[in-house]
């Protein structure tokens, strides 16, 4: 461990031969934790490490202030694991979300100008469905309507609003 921030002669250590200290003495203790709070993934727990310390190196004068720097490494390890846990968490919930979003059955057209009759002819029903359903983007929208971008996108967000509360109303 780090035991002070002075060197063999005495003289005060520099910022890289301090950082150089804590990490030969600290790099392995803090990788073990990582991979220990991290379930075992190696990759992801040296990722961790390398960010701990690359965040030490961005604040080089506070943990050098700080009276236990091996704390502070630890401290701020555990803020990675966090952050580098919710990143996988969010990664895993969108992949599922993909997942089922492509396992829900597709309406064709005419079914669904069937089922929502009294919406067909509408400029929000048939702006969403383009939108929607034949997946153009809002460039093609704006170039097939003469309009801007900026103006397509606004009306595909009323859109939206408008078709959301008609279907609110439907539950009902």
């Amino acid at each position: 461990m780090v035991a002070s921030r002075r060197g063999k002669r005495g003289e005060t250590m520099g910022r890289e031969e301090f950082l150089e200290q804590l990490y030969r003495s600290m790099y392995a203790p803090l990788l073990r934790y990582a991979q220990y709070a991290l379930e075992g993934d190696a990759l992801l727990a040296e990722e961790a490490v390398q960010e701990a310390f690359a965040t030490a190196w961005r604040r080089i004068d506070v943990l050098m202030g700080s009276p236990n720097p091996q704390g502070w490494m630890m401290e701020t390890l555990k803020h990675v694991i966090q952050a580098t846990r919710r990143s996988r968490d969010r990664a895993r919930w969108a992949a599922q979300a993909a997942e089922e979003a492509g396992e829900v059955a597709v309406t064709d057209e005419e079914d669904l100008d069937t089922i929502y009759g009294d919406l067909v002819g509408q400029g929000a029903y048939e702006l969403m469905k383009e939108y929607a359903l034949e997946h153009q983007s809002v460039d093609e929208l704006a170039r097939a309507r003469g309009i801007s971008r900026e103006a397509c996108k606004k009306q595909v967000q009323r859109a939206r609003k408008k078709l959301k509360k008609y279907f609110e109303k439907q539950q009902e």
